[in-house]
């Protein structure tokens, strides 16, 4: 491993765990015979966020604004255009595979879709498995003993382990895949979506096993999804994606209580509240027009084209993420109001 290999960052912490800075990934667009490239996709096009030891971070936004993206770039599974990835410090951003192989251990994820994350040929045992044999660990009857005790950590029986994954619900698939990703004692796991593919009564079954997971094991999580109602349950701090970009990130009380930045407000918004006074009271913003493509993202402020305080500087310049512990990219982030027609 070079020196280059192990640089550490100098704004790393003793209780930070990953850090994204100014990260980016673009996907060409190829057309012709020939494949020229004839456009960029800017799927993630610079983000800056920490996730602490021990904490949940969630990451939120419409469908296809990069969470899942940034997911697998963190993961070093989607190659990285710009910017770094760094893991207790060391930059892990243009690692090969033999020097990225310790941090695999140390770094899991559990993919969204529980029918299509799990080999249908192999039984849950040779499934949780594989990551063991992978890396050598232990013997093949020390592996067996390993699996019957994630699965029970997972809540399955440790005679499921002789079951193909057809023969299970997508409750019990997901469960699966915890337990695959439990496999090598990571510090760090990736939910992508875990319950987004779930039913309501299961979701909270998962949620719940996920949370007593964490406090057992101390594992940091990056928790992506789009249900506002399951990250204010389980996550500490939120930041919120909009078309590439992180719009707003703070703790989760000030994030739901306190916004700062027109695209949250309206997000928020948009979450059921059981009492009716409450809904009248808050109201609900309806956006206008379509989310841009991120092929040809809006100048200055992305948001602008949907947001009713913009103004000419928002389409001139790029707004920084700015505050103190909750920091929000909008120009106008002290004077955000409601707009003028808010439908109750």
């Amino acid at each position: 491993m070079t020196s280059a290999d192990t640089e550490t960052t100098p704004t790393a912490n003793g209780s930070e765990i990953i850090r994204a800075e100014d990260l980016k990934v673009h996907f060409p667009i190829m057309a012709g015979i020939r494949r020229h490239q004839v456009g960029t996709v800017y799927a993630v096009d610079g983000l800056d966020f920490e996730v602490q030891k021990g904490e949940t971070l969630g990451l939120v936004g419409e469908s296809g604004c990069g969470k899942s993206t940034t997911a697998r770039a963190v993961m070093r599974l989607n190659n990285i255009t710009e910017g770094k990835v760094y893991f207790e410090g060391t930059d892990i951003t243009n690692l090969s595979r033999k020097a990225m192989r310790p941090f695999r251990k140390r770094l899991q994820i559990v993919f969204q879709d529980p029918y299509a994350s799990l080999n249908p040929r192999m039984t849950v045992h040779d499934i949780i498995a594989e990551p063991l044999k992978v890396h050598d660990v232990g013997t093949k009857e020390e592996r067996s003993e390993r699996v019957g005790q994630l699965l029970e950590t997972v809540q399955l029986s440790p005679e499921h382990g002789n079951r193909f994954p057809h023969e299970f619900s997508g409750g019990q698939r997901q469960r699966i895949g915890v337990a695959r990703a439990l496999a090598l004692n990571p510090e760090v796991m990736i939910l992508d979506e875990p319950v987004s593919a779930l039913d309501v009564s299961i979701q909270a079954q998962v949620i719940n096993l996920l949370e007593a997971i964490q406090e057992e094991f101390g594992l940091a999580y990056l928790f992506i999804a789009h249900d506002l109602s399951v990250v204010r349950h389980i996550c500490d701090r939120v930041a919120v994606m909009y078309l590439g970009k992180i719009v707003e990130i703070g703790p989760r009380d000030q994030i739901f209580e306190d916004p700062k930045h027109p695209y949250t407000k309206a997000l928020l918004s948009a979450v059921p509240i059981p009492e009716p006074r409450g809904r009248e009271e808050r109201g609900r913003i309806v956006l206008e027009g379509d989310v841009p493509t991120p092929v040809d993202p809006p100048s200055g402020c992305r948001f602008r084209t949907r947001c009713w305080m913009a103004q000419g500087i928002c389409a001139e310049e790029e707004p920084p993420l700015v505050g103190d512990g909750h920091r929000a990219a909008c120009h106008f982030v002290d004077s955000v109001v409601m707009p003028p027609s808010v439908k109750a």
